[in-house]
């Protein structure tokens, strides 16, 4: 079952420009980081069923989208700063293996990978229990930053109606939001 994440980065940097000391900083790369190592990272290597697709929308120049493909990456990063070298090195211009940079929105991704086949999920507090939905074929799971999503994303979704999926009571940080999604995935597939 192929799996694909969407994340609203409403704040990240579309340049080059942040610190890699201090990825907490404006743009919040620490939670773009951290979001790449739970959509990839495995002890054998990175997850070849999966794609992650950032929409960069923060200053200087958004959107900006970048998509890792896990079928094409040599090695998945196993910490925030290895995966923030390669946001930088993708950012400045570098060629990175299994790491594409487009000049595309948050609605444009979404509704490519629905053309693409995929069933869209947005991950909310509020959506139907995930323990209740049947993940078949191709799923792309979509999350906001630590803002959320806006108002206008959310009508979009609801337009293209795109099934709310709830992981729990709680609000949970987004890249454990991708660990737990993984892990739900992967028990299905055994």
């Amino acid at each position: 079952m192929f799996r694909a994440f969407i994340l609203k980065a409403s704040e990240g940097r579309t340049a080059p420009d942040f610190s890699l000391r201090s990825l907490a900083g404006p743009g919040r790369m620490d939670l773009i980081a951290r979001c790449i190592v739970a959509s990839f990272y495995t002890l054998e290597g990175p997850r070849r069923d999966t794609a992650l697709t950032v929409v960069l929308e923060g200053p200087p120049d958004p959107p900006v989208s970048l998509t890792f493909d896990g079928e094409r990456m040599r090695r998945a990063p196993v910490g925030e700063v290895g995966a923030a070298e390669i946001v930088f090195d993708v950012l400045s211009g570098k060629k990175v293996e299994g790491v594409r940079k487009e000049r595309k929105g948050f609605e444009r991704v979404a509704s490519e990978y629905r053309e693409r086949g995929f069933s869209l999920y947005y991950l909310h507090e509020e959506g139907e229990d995930s323990s209740k939905v049947r993940f078949e074929g191709s799923s792309a799971f979509i999350l906001g930053d630590q803002k959320g999503l806006d108002a206008g994303s959310e009508r979009f979704l609801d337009e293209v109606r795109t099934k709310r999926v709830s992981l729990g009571p709680h609000s949970y940080l987004a890249s454990h939001c991708i660990a737990i999604i993984n892990n739900e995935l992967d028990r299905l597939e055994r």
